[in-house]
């Protein structure tokens, strides 16, 4: 009988699994901001987090479309490796809920780089992936380009104050060239996070304490 340590499954500073941080940007003012499906762009924001909250109902569906999308975006990030989001920061042109998001940066912090694959095709198939940058910027443009309907709760300011509604939410492509929306989408790679190199592990003898 033998026992095989799993070295990439464990937290361990000397095994396999080394963590990677990423930054995103991704530019939205030239996504459409209309009355419909393909509106909302892509924000955590819900309504409640703004100064004012949105006026109309179909204003409150643009942010809550927007949610969804960056819920999606989040599935599609993490079926290779859990992730953190970090320092995000969030820009619009007024803390009114009617107010389109126009920019949004945040890092990503994948638990294990090494899951992360390097190879496959942007989502217009124009382009192959040959980095770990230009497959998280595929999975980002994916939550931006799908169809997909969901049922969420929506402020609806037309029903009473503070009332929700339990509705249908469906997201269509922010903008009809994904080219575009694939070049909106800044990734790049924080060199040395978190490497875990041999130079960058202690020794057995770097710091003793002693009780005398």
């Amino acid at each position: 009988m033998a026992t095989v340590q799993a070295r990439h499954e464990r937290n361990d500073p000397n095994a396999g699994m080394q963590g990677a941080y990423y930054t995103v940007d991704i530019a939205m003012s030239a996504f459409t901001d209309a009355e419909s499906t393909a509106g909302g762009r892509l924000s955590p924001c819900a309504a409640n987090d703004f100064a004012t909250k949105p006026t109309t109902l179909a204003q409150s569906l643009l942010v809550s479309r927007g949610q969804l999308r960056y819920k999606l975006m989040l599935n599609a990030l993490q079926v290779r490796s859990n992730l953190r989001i970090i320092n995000m920061v969030t820009t619009y042109a007024n803390t009114a809920g009617d107010s389109p998001i126009t920019d949004i940066n945040f890092g990503i912090v994948f638990e294990n780089d090494d899951f992360v694959p390097t190879t496959g095709s942007q989502i217009d198939g124009s382009t192959s992936t040959t980095t770990k940058i230009l497959y998280i910027q595929d999975k980002i443009a994916e939550a931006l380009t799908t169809n997909h309907t969901e049922k969420m709760s929506v402020f609806n300011p037309t029903s009473g104050a503070g009332l929700i509604a339990d509705v249908e939410v469906t997201v269509a492509p922010v903008m009809g060239a994904e080219g575009e929306i694939v070049e909106a989408i800044t990734v790049a790679e924080v060199a040395g996070f978190r490497s875990n190199v041999d130079a960058e592990t202690p020794t057995d003898n770097a710091l003793t304490y002693s009780a005398e």
